[in-house]
């Protein structure tokens, strides 16, 4: 084989030849690389009869090939891995002081008719991405409130956080994110999957470990109907409340109540075995979507090329690597 020109993408000799993956629906298998690969400048290379070959990233994707990850990735990963698990380890053992400390502030709030307005509006401001604490404001509700007004809190500031967050991020992102569609291949996927199967996976996503107002920037954008996504809020609460009742068993005069230490085990317990079964739902959805979702993508390179401006030789249409 004559090697190829510098200009030519690395990734489309992917798949091997002998690989064993075939997808029926192409008209010619994009699996099966002719000794003659067609790059900028070939006549022969033929978008309108020719599925382009999965990228490299592509095919690692369908193949569960991890990417390495760069230097600098690993220590943002493993530096806020360390911040979070701190944060935890020192509420688990210090609550009681932390909760002490808070009471001149919490029995203020709780001591004034509009005191309810700050949690909710606070609620309001953190559902916006990258913004976090969600849960903590909504432990400390629960330690002012009694539990049923602490839930009725919980529910009006997560309901109109999402609601704010759904709209700013439909009509100020949805162009950035459609971009984004196209170079980050787990992004797409998800959309993908959100888009086919509707009210139901974004209900499990809602019941899953994906920060929810993360997930709602993603049902905004890629074209979930706001009635499908309220339905899914609202039904979706009860895992907000998890984290109220948390707080509500940590109050003084609830410290040697069994009564609510024991529910306060059996609702994490609950809570983490919907998160994981949530979490495998999710995983199953996706592995069975994935040849379908990169045909796609490679449909439309095809089309892109077929749409492209006319010239003396037909030119090479390729995803940016991600």
């Amino acid at each position: 084989m004559s090697s190829l020109p510098p200009s030519y993408p690395a990734y489309a000799a992917y798949p091997p030849t002998n690989h064993p993956t075939h997808n029926s629906n192409d008209s010619q298998s994009s699996l099966s690389i002719n000794t003659k690969t067609p790059f900028i400048g070939d006549s022969s290379f033929d978008l309108s009869t020719r599925t382009p070959s999965p990228t490299r990233s592509e095919f690692n994707y369908l193949n569960d090939i991890k990417e390495k990850k760069t230097v600098g990735e690993r220590i943002r990963f493993y530096a806020i891995l360390a911040v979070l698990l701190t944060a935890v380890i020192l509420f688990s053992v210090f609550h009681t002081q932390i909760i002490n400390g808070l009471k001149p502030v919490t029995d203020w709030l709780h001591d004034h008719s509009w005191g309810p307005v700050i949690p909710i509006l606070i609620l309001i401001i953190l559902s916006f991405p990258p913004l976090f604490g969600h849960e903590l404001v909504v432990m400390l509700t629960g330690i002012t409130w009694s539990f049923p007004e602490a839930c009725a809190i919980v529910a009006i500031g997560t309901l109109l956080g999402e609601i704010a967050n759904y709209f700013v991020f439909k009509y100020a992102c949805t162009a950035r994110v459609e971009k984004m569609e196209k170079t980050n291949i787990a992004f797409g996927m998800l959309a993908h999957l959100v888009r086919t199967k509707g009210f139901w996976l974004v209900l499990v996503i809602r019941y899953s470990a994906i920060p929810p107002h993360f997930a709602t920037t993603v049902f905004a954008t890629v074209g979930i109907k706001f009635g499908v996504f309220i339905a899914a809020a609202v039904l979706s609460l009860p895992k907000a409340f998890v984290p109220v009742y948390v707080g509500y068993a940590m109050k003084p005069e609830n410290k040697d109540n069994k009564t609510a230490d024991k529910v306060e085990k059996i609702v994490l317990v609950i809570t983490i075995a919907i998160t994981v079964a949530s979490f495998i739902w999710i995983n199953r959805q996706i592995a069975a979507a994935k040849e379908e979702y990169i045909h796609r993508r490679r449909k439309g390179r095809q089309h892109a090329g077929k749409n492209a401006p006319s010239s003396s030789a037909p030119q090479f249409v390729s995803m940016p690597e991600v």
